[in-house]
């Protein structure tokens, strides 16, 4: 498990981003939170493979920001 501390600072990191939808930010704050793919698929009636697929994007879309960062500032 990954320490408190980081998990906020992640968190916090996800909620101020500009390039994420509402839906994509809660998948990856509740995968930071260790929930299943399943129970949050529930959550969005979607399949497990398909939270996958929106971590997966969402994810992809954060690191191209933070290439852009280092590119550019």
């Amino acid at each position: 498990m990954v320490g408190n501390q980081t998990v906020r600072y992640f968190i916090k990191i996800i909620q101020d981003s500009k390039e994420l939808k509402n839906k994509e930010k809660e998948i990856l704050i509740a995968r930071l939170e260790e929930k299943t793919l399943e129970k949050i698929g529930k959550k969005y009636k979607l399949s497990a493979e398909r939270i996958r697929q929106i971590e997966e994007k969402a994810i992809d879309k954060f690191l191209d920001k933070v290439a852009q960062l280092f590119l550019f500032d």
